[in-house]
């Protein structure tokens, strides 16, 4: 049918498309066409029915109209002592009770057992709150932790939230409450029976030794079904569990049969509960020790002279004295069952500290230092300087060919022994030109007398 569907619109599609794009209809109109009939046939929107209450049984709707108002309270709780893991202040407290005043009171209380606080500070109900300094191996360490406290006047029920400084167990802060107070939330308190495997929290209208409930080892039960039916020869009744921390919370209500009514007050359950528990004693802790019983603690005492005054605890000095006694460690060896337990000692080596030589750094032989260079006197080409102290520079042939003869003064060169004398051109010409017997030629003369620098004609 599906399938045939399908094949459907997607011909109608494909003739709508054919022939309704034209002129007349753009194609936007044809897809409105086509997408309406997809939400209509292939892809329907969710529609919520309202009007639809499902299939529950009488006996499940019964419950729930009972419980709900208790179950929505009991979360509130739960999640505001969840935020409650550090000590109380007077304002939140006032809060606290604003909010929750059927509440009985709230206490905390350290890891040894001591109460450090509790308000309201007496308390017709003589409460334990050790049991509740235990952890449950089966949740969390800082999971909500609850019990039930019997008493003449009724049971009271304890929630707790563990509180930790890092990983250091501090103690709880805990709540307590009779669950009588709660059936006002109920929308019909008489219809429901609340237990525990403690006790017996809330019996409604019935008489509770006449109902299958009281013939039930609960502690057992509960460990196996959340949820179930039990019955006698009156009738039955439908319950179910609901966790408060670690405490199981059982309500029911009767599924079939008629059972006779009761006075509804809590003693009835007293034949089928315990009433006396075996009292606990605060489980062990480790020491939290801080800096000053670190340092004035039994090690530090030990000494003599920190006994007399002389040295004050916890000084270096003190420390140095203690560690001068030697101990001896003992090692235990395993032995086997054929072999003689022969006692084995062990030499103690006295810890010596290494001593680390340095090898000496090889002498570096240090270079001559060599006398600065000395710069040669060479004349320079540029020609003699200007100074009236400047030496003149030895004339040389110039690539020009001879120029005017000047005659030196004698005036501008003094007479120096050490000098080599001055030589006169044409013999410095000869000096320098290697001996040749072609005839040398004449260089051109320019206009003006110079000589040519293109050599001669």
């Amino acid at each position: 049918m599906s399938k045939l569907l399908i094949r459907s619109l997607t011909l109608l599609t494909g003739f709508s498309l054919l022939t309704g794009c034209n002129a007349y209809q753009p194609t936007k109109d044809v897809w409105k066409g086509t997408k309406s009939l997809w939400n209509t046939y292939i892809s329907q929107p969710a529609v919520v029915n309202y009007d639809e209450r499902g299939n529950l049984s009488p006996h499940t709707l019964a419950l729930t109209n009972s419980m709900m108002g208790i179950d929505v309270e009991l979360g509130r709780l739960e999640r505001a002592m969840l935020n409650a893991d550090r000590p109380p202040t007077h304002e939140w407290l006032s809060e606290f009770f604003a909010m929750f005043p059927w509440v009985s009171g709230f206490a905390g209380v350290k890891y040894d057992g001591t109460i450090l606080g509790q308000e309201p500070a007496e308390n017709l109900k003589q409460l334990d709150f050790v049991p509740l300094l235990y952890e449950d191996k089966k949740q969390s360490s800082r999971a909500l932790r609850a019990d039930v406290q019997p008493s003449p006047l009724g049971p009271e029920i304890l929630l707790a939230a563990p509180l930790y400084d890092g990983t250091d167990f501090l103690g709880v802060v805990a709540v307590y409450f009779d669950m009588r107070t709660l059936m006002s939330f109920s929308d019909s308190p008489d219809e429901i029976v609340i237990l525990s495997p403690q006790a017996l929290l809330w019996p409604g209208k019935y008489d509770f030794a006449a109902t299958p409930l009281s013939t039930i080892n609960w502690a057992d039960v509960v460990t196996k079904s959340s949820a179930g039916t039990c019955s006698n020869a009156t009738g039955s009744f439908y319950y179910m569990v609901r966790y408060l921390g670690n405490l199981p919370l059982i309500f029911a209500v009767p599924e079939t049969g008629s059972f006779p009514e009761g006075d509804r007050s809590l003693e009835q359950g007293y034949a089928f509960f315990p009433q006396e528990r075996e009292k606990l004693s605060p489980p062990p802790q480790p020491e939290r020790k801080t800096r000053a019983d670190i340092a004035t603690g039994p090690a530090f005492a030990t000494d003599e002279r920190v006994a007399q005054g002389e040295i004050q605890p916890g000084s270096q000095e003190s420390m140095l004295l203690n560690a001068q006694q030697p101990k001896t460690a003992v090692v235990q060896e395993r032995q086997l069952e054929s072999e003689e337990k022969i006692p084995v000692k062990r030499k103690e080596r006295p810890y010596q500290r290494r001593k680390i030589v340095h090898a000496p750094m090889p002498a570096v032989e240090q270079e001559p230092e060599l006398p600065p260079p000395s710069s040669m006197e060479r004349p320079s080409p540029f020609g003699p300087r200007r100074d009236e102290d400047a030496k003149p520079t030895f004339e040389r042939p110039s690539p020009f060919g001879p120029g005017e003869e000047k005659p030196l003064d004698e005036k501008t060169i003094p007479p120096d022994a050490s000098e080599p004398a001055v030589m006169a051109p044409e013999a410095a010409k000869k000096q320098a030109l290697p001996e040749s017997t072609e005839e040398v030629q004449e260089p051109a003369v320019l206009p003006g007398g110079r000589p040519s620098p293109f050599g001669p004609h």
